[in-house]
C-alpha cells in the first residue's frame, strides 16, 4: 500500500509593500531632547511662572493615557492666565533658520480637563520677536498632533527659537514628541507597542484556529509536518515531523 506524505504549514505574513501614504519618511529632528526621552527637560526652558516635570505617567488625566512616544513626556502647569497669552512660554533656543528652506514644527498635546489653547511660534529670538508661520491651536483631553509649516526663508535668520506660548488660561497639559525639521509635514509613523494585552508570551485560546485532515483514498495515515516556521516545515526538521496520523 502506498503512503502519501502531506506537508502542512501555517504561515502568517504581515507586511507592507511599497511606500504608501501611511509609511513614515525619515526626517532629522533639529530639536535636542524633543521627546524628553533623556528624562530631564534640558535644553527646554520656561518663563512666566509655569511649573514643569518630565513624567512617565499622566497622573490625574481625565482620559488616562501613556506618553505618546517613548517613556517620557513633559507635564506643564500654568497657574493663571497672563495679561497676554505670551506672558507664559515654553522655549527651545539656539537655532538658525536658513535661506531657501522652510521648516515644520509639530507636537503631540493633551490637557488634563476640557480644552486649552496654545500658540506655536518659530521666532526671531530678539526684538521685534518676528514669528514665522505662527498659529494657535486648541488641545483636548486626548493626545493629538498639531503642526505648522513656515514660509520659505529668503535669508538666514538668527538667533531664533522654537516658542510655545501658553498663557491663555490656567490649566495643565502634557506635551510629547516635539519635532522641528526641514520641509513639509511628515507623519511620525506608528509608535512601538507597549504593555500588550494579553502580555507577551501569553497563550490566548480565543485566537487559536482548528485544523482538520484525514487520509485520502489511497492511504491509511499521513505523515504530517507541522511547525511555527515555514523554513522548518519545508526542510522537514525533526521537531515538525508527526508520523502515521490517521485523523485529527
Amino acid at each position: 500500500m502506498r503512503t502519501r506524505v502531506v506537508w502542512l504549514a501555517v504561515v502568517l505574513l504581515i507586511g507592507f509593500v511599497g511606500l504608501g501614504p501611511g509609511h513614515a519618511q525619515e526626517i532629522e529632528n533639529l530639536l535636542a531632547n524633543g521627546g524628553f526621552e533623556e528624562g530631564v527637560m534640558t535644553p527646554w526652558t520656561t518663563y512666566g511662572g509655569a511649573t514643569t516635570e518630565v513624567v512617565q505617567e499622566l497622573v490625574g488625566a481625565t482620559v488616562p493615557e501613556d506618553p505618546i512616544e517613548g517613556d517620557y513626556c513633559l507635564h506643564i502647569v500654568v497657574p493663571s492666565a497672563g495679561a497676554n497669552y505670551w506672558d507664559f512660554g515654553l522655549k527651545h533656543a539656539g537655532h538658525l533658520f536658513e535661506a531657501g528652506k522652510k521648516y515644520t514644527l509639530s507636537a503631540f498635546l493633551k490637557c488634563n480637563e476640557g480644552t486649552l489653547q496654545i500658540s506655536f511660534k518659530p521666532e526671531l529670538d530678539q526684538d521685534p520677536w518676528t514669528g514665522y508661520g505662527s498659529q494657535q491651536f486648541t488641545m483636548t483631553e486626548e493626545w493629538a498632533e498639531y503642526s505648522i509649516t513656515t514660509p520659505v526663508f529668503t535669508e538666514d535668520v538668527s538667533p531664533t527659537d522654537i516658542m510655545f506660548h501658553i498663557g491663555f488660561a490656567p490649566g495643565d497639559f502634557w506635551i510629547d514628541n516635539v519635532r522641528f525639521y526641514e520641509g513639509d509635514y511628515v507623519s511620525p509613523g506608528l509608535p512601538l507597542a507597549r504593555d500588550p494585552v494579553p502580555a507577551t508570551g501569553s497563550i490566548y485560546k480565543e485566537t487559536w484556529a482548528s485544523l482538520e485532515w484525514q487520509p485520502g483514498d489511497f492511504a491509511v495515515s499521513h505523515d504530517v509536518y507541522f511547525g511555527e516556521s515555514f523554513a522548518d516545515v519545508d526542510a522537514g526538521t525533526g521537531s515538525t515531523f508527526q508520523s502515521n496520523q490517521d485523523a485529527t
